[in-house]
């Protein structure tokens, strides 16, 4: 496979490389731990409600990232497109199926492959 799809839903914190959220426009002010309790949380709410409904709820609802507006769909990419462990992450996941929590120097993220 040469490309994949995925939605993420993005944490920041602190130590993120750029602690802005995109969705809110302000800093971050969660700690590492806070953010990823908060993450985890959001783990198991989408697995109790369904991978499929709920991720894209939960995306637009909580993420950092500027795809929080499109339910946390990234589109389609490619190797070396993103960070190693969100890419190791995401071409390992079968369709349909969410990732463990994946750290990266962007925050925490829950991974869901659409394709």
């Amino acid at each position: 496979m040469s490309t994949v799809r995925t939605a993420h839903l993005l944490i920041k914190h602190t130590d993120s490389r750029n602690p802005v959220s995109r969705r809110t426009g302000k800093q971050v002010t969660l700690s590492p731990e806070a953010a990823l309790a908060e993450l985890k949380h959001y783990e198991q709410r989408i697995k109790e409600g369904g991978i499929a409904e709920t991720f894209p709820v939960c995306a637009k609802e909580r993420s950092d990232c500027s795809s929080y507006s499109r339910n946390g769909d990234l589109g389609h990419f490619g190797v070396g497109q993103m960070q190693r462990p969100f890419e190791e992450a995401s071409f390992a996941l079968q369709v349909g199926e969410m990732s463990p929590i994946v750290s990266t120097d962007s925050g925490y993220h829950l991974i869901y492959r659409i394709e």
